[in-house]
């Protein structure tokens, strides 16, 4: 009797143990609240970040509840248990009402909605200079046995990134070295971990030729997760990101700033046009303009209205009184003739560059200039004509010209049989007593040859 009572405590024990047991495994594993991460946003602004309910749980009656906007793009079962999204895109595309919760990103590429109720949500993201995409958040797990949410993360997928192109001397001359500046945002991929994904920086230059890049920063990192090539064809220069892209668009939106350098090679300024790339799709550009400055040199005889032909100079980048001063060390510039009575500032070391410039026509104009000042001096004068030794006055080129306005000036020579004498009076007075000396001894000679011929 006494075993018997021993086996029945036990099997009592045993049969608790399994009821607790039983009890706890049964609970259902509920959870109506989760977490929406929305990264990939720029941090170059402040973008504005909205969460819409499209589909939320009434969790009294245990059944969704689709927002009236949503409704065509939604279909819920007969008992209310269950729901599909039929056409997300259109869902995206007609979100309305308000917004049941609103972040800023503050220059961050990232914000988090917490504590969000399990359903379905549409995420709008924009700012003043990039438009994204409107995503779809799921946050119910279908999978799951019994009722439960989950964390979600988006990725925001711009529609158009802001692209800045910066030069750093818009005013330039022909030759001179000019340092861009490149920023834009990288983008996000929908499939983070594709091998076809591609993000490039195409620069197509005018007037101008790319030499290198000096730095490229992603979020402020310096990297060197970049190739370069240049099409020496048309001097398109491209920046290829691909090996940054990484498999988890990590560096999605973050800020991109590329500086190189390029030398300007025309003689009428510069442009160029910097496209920023995703997957070969153009996702936003920007372009850059300089200007370079003009002369035009006139030369006139002395009325000022009469043009003479066949005048020399040289151009010095400098005052007048600089270039003549004793023991002025400053040297002419050198040129290339474009056509006769046309020249161009010559690069450093370029074939056939001259500091002689040649007025055709009475016309001589210099181009590819920099902002300062200018002196001609003439060093062969038109032939009859005697060389202005005063030179031009001094031409300023200023930041308000442009290669459409060019600079004027002009010079005036003097004929050689109308030059004022020079010594004096003096010499007058002795010019005209040697005359008249003359005269009397004429006089003489022919008298004392009349009275001979008398004898």
């Amino acid at each position: 009797m006494k075993k018997m009572k021993k086996l029945f405590a036990v099997l009592l024990t045993l049969a608790m143990v399994l009821g607790m047991s039983m009890t706890s495994f049964a609970a259902p594993e509920t959870s109506y609240i989760s977490n929406i991460k929305v990264t990939g946003l720029s941090s170059q602004e402040d973008e504005t970040v909205n969460l819409y309910a499209a589909i939320t749980l009434n969790e009294g009656k245990n059944e969704w509840v689709i927002a009236d906007w949503a409704k065509p793009y939604i279909h819920l079962s007969a008992d209310g248990k269950k729901y599909e999204i039929t056409n997300a895109a259109k869902l995206t595309k007609h979100v309305g009402g308000t917004p049941i919760a609103q972040q800023h990103s503050k220059g961050e590429t990232e914000v988090t909605f917490k504590n969000v109720p399990v359903g379905a949500y549409v995420v709008t993201a924009s700012g003043t200079k990039i438009a994204y995409a409107p995503m779809v958040a799921e946050t119910y797990n279908s999978g799951a046995t019994y009722m439960q949410a989950k964390d979600v993360k988006l990725v925001a997928k711009s529609t158009g990134y802001d692209v800045k192109k910066d030069a750093k001397d818009n005013f330039v001359k022909r030759g001179q070295e000019v340092v861009f500046t490149i920023t834009t945002t990288f983008p996000s991929f929908d499939v983070a971990n594709s091998a076809d994904n591609s993000f490039k920086i195409i620069d197509t230059p005018t007037g101008l030729d790319i030499t290198k890049v000096t730095s490229v920063t992603i979020g402020g990192a310096e990297t060197t997760s970049y190739t370069t090539n240049k099409n020496n064809d048309n001097g398109e220069y491209t920046i290829d990101l691909k090996d940054a892209i990484g498999n988890s668009n990590a560096n999605a939106g973050k800020t991109v700033v590329v500086t190189y350098k390029a030398t300007v090679t025309a003689d009428n300024g510069y442009s160029n046009t910097a496209n920023a790339y995703r997957n070969n799709t153009v996702m936003g550009s920007d372009d850059e303009k300089g200007f370079t400055g003009n002369i035009t040199l006139t030369k006139f005889a002395e009325n000022g209205s009469t043009i003479l032909e066949g005048a020399e100079f040289k151009l010095y980048n400098a005052i007048k009184d600089e270039v003549k001063a004793e023991g002025s060390t400053v040297t002419a510039l050198s040129f290339i003739k474009i056509s006769d009575g046309v020249y161009k500032l010559a690069l450093t070391g370029e074939a056939g560059a001259t500091d002689t410039l040649v007025a055709t026509n009475g016309t001589l104009e210099v181009k590819g200039l920099d902002e300062g000042t200018y002196w001609f001096k003439e060093t062969k004068a038109p032939e009859g004509y005697s060389i202005n030794a005063d030179g031009t006055e001094n031409v300023t080129i200023t930041e308000n010209n442009t290669a459409h306005v060019p600079m004027r000036t002009s010079l005036k020579d003097t004929k050689l049989s109308s030059l004022p004498s020079t010594g004096g009076i003096g010499t007058t007075i002795f010019t005209i007593a040697g005359c008249v000396i003359m005269i009397a001894a004429a006089g003489l000679f022919f008298a004392s040859r009349k009275k001979s011929d008398n004898k």
